[in-house]
């Protein structure tokens, strides 16, 4: 059962929402800020937002230098770690899979890496009568598929079997592009998603037939994949390209 969103018109506690307010501009600062300078772009008097800098120092929200400059405290660190600890990378693809199935019109399937090589978790099919199918389970090997390419690609050794030239130049592009090499007559586009620490979590790759799915890294196709691998990873806590 689902929660109502909060009404907008009951009332809050408006010093909760102060406090949260004054956290959430101390959070977006660059660096440590002095007292003076976070309350003046609080728009708050300085003894004010002293007073809720102790209470959020005290539960740890809040640290303060030697410099007496104040930044995040361990406490955002430690919410973000179990966040990020919630989020399942093969779902949240699986959502943005399943939209680029129906929205382009092409097989759309969500991949993991495998000891054997890319295996294939999610697949969505578009609804129309021509389709690729690929089952759940498949393993596609690195040289010959855009899956196991794109995985291949942000490793760091060349045990994949692509050199580093071609492994550089999907980094490159931001996408692994494959034209018929791994079935005559079906092209493949992958993009890489990003976990928290900057390692490929999974990969989300659109199949189809050469003449309604252009092998073209530049097109628009290719663009929205990228797009939604780019959502993925920042929902994952992906550190900004």
């Amino acid at each position: 059962m689902s929660r109502p969103a909060p009404a907008a018109d009951v009332p809050g506690i408006q010093s909760l929402e102060i406090g949260l307010g004054l956290f959430d501009l101390l959070a977006r600062q660059g660096s440590p800020c002095g007292l003076s300078d976070l309350a003046r772009q609080a728009g708050m008097h300085r003894a004010k937002a002293y007073r809720y800098l102790v209470s959020l120092a005290r539960a740890g929200w809040v640290s303060q230098d030697e410099q007496g400059n104040y930044a995040v405290g361990p406490a955002m660190r430690e919410l973000a770690v179990l966040w990020l600890g919630r989020q399942d990378p093969i779902q949240l693809a699986s959502a943005e899979a399943r939209t680029l199935a129906q929205s382009l019109g092409q097989t759309c399937f969500v991949a993991i890496p495998g000891q054997a090589g890319a295996t294939v978790a999610r697949v969505f099919q578009p609804d129309r009568v021509v389709s690729i199918n690929i089952a759940e389970g498949a393993v596609l090997d690195a040289k010959s598929s855009a899956s196991g390419r794109a995985f291949a690609a942000w490793r760091d050794d060349g045990r994949c079997g692509l050199s580093r030239a071609v492994r550089q130049h999907i980094r490159t592009l931001g996408l692994a592009v494959v034209e018929g090499e791994h079935v005559s007559g079906v092209n493949a586009l992958s993009a890489p998603v990003f976990d928290a620490q900057g390692g490929v979590a999974v990969v989300l790759t659109l199949v189809g037939p050469a003449p309604t799915l252009p092998a073209d890294a530049g097109g628009a196709t290719a663009n929205g994949l990228r797009a939604a691998a780019r959502r993925v990873s920042a929902a994952l806590g992906a550190p900004a390209p």
